[in-house]
C-alpha cells in the first residue's frame, strides 16, 4: 500500500509550492492508537477539505496558495506531491512554536489552539517536498474521509509513484 499524509489544502499547496516547510501536527480524533504517530518517512500528500478554514490561514498568505485546485467536481482528488521526513520533533515550548510561525500557513490561533489541545506539545515535522511529473488523480473514496492523519493508497499507486518523481 501507499502511504499518505492527509493535510488541509491550502497547506499542501504551501508546501508544494515551497512557501511552507513544516508542518505541525496534533493528530486527529480518529487517529489509529488514539494519538498521533509518524507512520513512515516517505509518503505523499493527501489534499484534504475536512476541517479545512480558509479564515484559519495568514491574509497575506491566501493570495499565493490555491485550497480548491486538487478537486473536481466528479469526486476526482489530485495528488501532486510526494515528501520525505528530514525531521521529526514533539516541541513541548510554546516560545519555540511561536518561532516558526514565517514557517507555515497558518495564523497563531489555530497552532495554539492544537498545541493546547489535550497535552501542551505539537510534532513538528520537517519535511522535503518534490514534485510528481503527473498528478495521480483518484477517486474521493469515504475511508479517505475522517479526522485522521494517514490513508492508505491501493499498491498500483505505488507503483506509478515511483515512475513519476521528477
Amino acid at each position: 500500500m501507499a502511504l499518505a499524509f492527509k493535510e488541509w489544502s491550502y497547506v499542501v499547496d504551501a508546501l508544494g509550492k515551497g512557501k511552507q516547510s513544516i508542518i505541525l501536527r496534533k493528530g486527529g480524533i480518529a487517529e489509529e492508537e488514539g494519538e498521533f504517530m509518524i507512520r513512515g518517512n516517505k509518503f505523499l500528500l493527501f489534499p484534504t477539505l475536512f476541517h479545512q478554514a480558509k479564515d484559519q490561514i495568514k491574509e497575506s498568505w491566501l493570495p499565493f496558495l490555491d485550497g480548491e485546485k486538487f478537486y473536481s467536481e466528479d469526486g476526482k482528488v489530485s495528488i501532486d506531491f510526494f515528501v520525505e521526513l528530514a525531521e521529526k520533533k514533539l516541541i513541548t515550548d510554546w516560545n519555540v512554536i511561536r518561532k516558526l510561525s514565517s514557517y507555515h500557513a497558518w495564523k497563531e490561533s489555530v497552532v495554539q489552539e492544537r498545541f493546547e489541545r489535550w497535552d501542551k506539545n505539537v510534532h513538528l515535522l520537517i519535511v522535503q517536498v518534490y514534485k510528481l511529473k503527473e498528478p495521480l488523480i483518484i477517486d474521493m473514496l469515504p475511508e479517505y474521509g475522517g479526522c485522521k492523519s494517514w490513508v492508505e493508497l491501493p499498491d498500483v499507486i505505488l507503483e506509478v509513484m515511483n515512475k513519476t518523481i521528477i
